[in-house]
């Protein structure tokens, strides 16, 4: 039999999505699963009478997801609001992007033009996140597949505000080293990478070239490059800002539990409308380069080798290598006296960046050629222009 017409098989992530949160959420507090069947799964609590089927093919933002929040919630005398709430904060990376308008209104065309920024800065960074460029000659395919998950929020309240939602899952737990002298982490996923990339790239652009309030050149723009800044998100951020209702734009934070956070990661950042010159002037500059900067490897490090005695050891980044692939790795020899702060850096999950030329193997992680000099992307600002 052939197919409808319409019907288009596909993997439903945003169902999938909302059953292992709600399943997460029902373990957390003591719901024990009965039985399941091909539509649902039912669920009853501990010490009580109550029960819930949980379907399959639930989905956020609908009358069954509303239904199972008020089932969880009534128990405990709680409202599904804060169900949900907790739901969001654990599996979630919240992007809260704010403007600050002359009256008690907005243009609909002007937070129109909001919400369209902040997707194409999400989309950048997405991109930008896979390797770092002054501009986008095209978009990376596994970038936008992430950036199609973000989810618009509800609106907040008494202000103007836009929370992005962009799922984040569990990790899957390490597997147990075997060999004397290994050291690692769980890696880094790729939503978190995305966001991750956004707001180091608009903190670096806000303290570089914002705060102290000077011209751009290409040799202070570089940290905010290899922060995953490029031409396409600045013009974003430019854009928003010449609404004439709009004297700020301000992008801030809130990271999943799901997920540890570098305790350094930016929470908010605010950018007010004056600042727009040097916004499009920096755009302008990292578009008309005609090269990007020295190949660069940003990311986490996420394993670390050392044999007692030796006088060099290697990590692992999880950086895309000259093939930019989904799951991308680089090995790099290090100097063995740089252990201690690489250990420091690996387990707080600080972004570390890397400069040299990277060789490919068949059949292994990139490899990076002589031996590396890893430093925090915090310290690239020190000493540019």
């Amino acid at each position: 039999m052939s197919s409808p017409r319409n019907h288009r098989p596909h993997f439903d992530l945003a169902s999938s999505h909302a059953v292992a949160d709600v399943t997460a959420e029902l373990l957390r507090r003591g719901w024990i699963q009965e039985r399941t069947s091909e539509r649902a799964a039912l669920w009853k609590l501990h010490g009580s009478s109550a029960e819930l089927y949980v379907p399959h093919s639930l989905r956020r933002d609908t009358l069954e997801w509303e239904g199972v929040l008020n089932r969880i919630a009534a128990p405990a005398k709680e409202d599904s609001r804060d169900v949900e709430r907790a739901i969001e904060h654990t599996n979630y990376d919240f992007m809260r992007f704010r403007v600050n308008a002359s009256g008690d209104t907005i243009p609909l065309e002007s937070a129109a033009t909001v919400i369209n920024s902040a997707y194409g800065m999400i989309r950048a960074a997405a991109t930008a996140s896979r390797r770092p460029t002054q501009r986008i000659k095209s978009y990376v395919k596994a970038g936008d597949e992430i950036a199609a998950q973000a989810r618009l929020g509800h609106t907040e309240v008494g202000s103007f505000v836009f929370p992005v939602l962009l799922h984040i899952d569990h990790p899957e737990p390490l597997e147990q080293p075997t060999l004397e002298g290994v050291d690692q982490v769980i890696p880094e996923s790729d939503e978190r990478r995305v966001t991750r990339t956004l707001a180091q790239a608009l903190e670096t652009f806000e303290r570089q070239i914002i705060s102290p309030g000077i011209d751009p050149t290409p040799r202070s723009l570089l940290p905010v490059v290899y922060a995953g800044g490029t031409r396409e998100l600045l013009s974003k951020v430019a854009t928003a800002l010449a609404e004439p209702d709009i004297s700020f734009f301000e992008t801030s934070f809130i990271w999943a539990g799901a997920e540890p956070a570098n305790q350094d990661l930016p929470r908010s950042i605010a950018i007010p409308a004056d600042a727009r010159g040097l916004i499009t002037s920096s755009a302008r500059l990292l578009g008309n380069s005609n090269q990007d900067p020295l190949r660069v490897l940003v990311g986490p490090i996420i394993r670390i080798e050392h044999m007692k005695g030796e006088i060099f050891g290697e990590i692992v980044m999880q950086a895309p290598g000259p093939s930019g692939g989904r799951k991308s790795r680089v090995e790099m020899r290090v100097r063995a006296n740089q252990l201690g702060v690489l250990h420091e850096w690996m387990h707080g999950g600080t972004t570390v960046v890397v400069e040299g030329k990277v060789l490919t193997r068949p059949g292994h992680y990139a490899f990076l050629e002589g031996v590396a000099e890893p430093q925090p992307l915090s310290a690239t600002l020190e000493g540019a222009e």
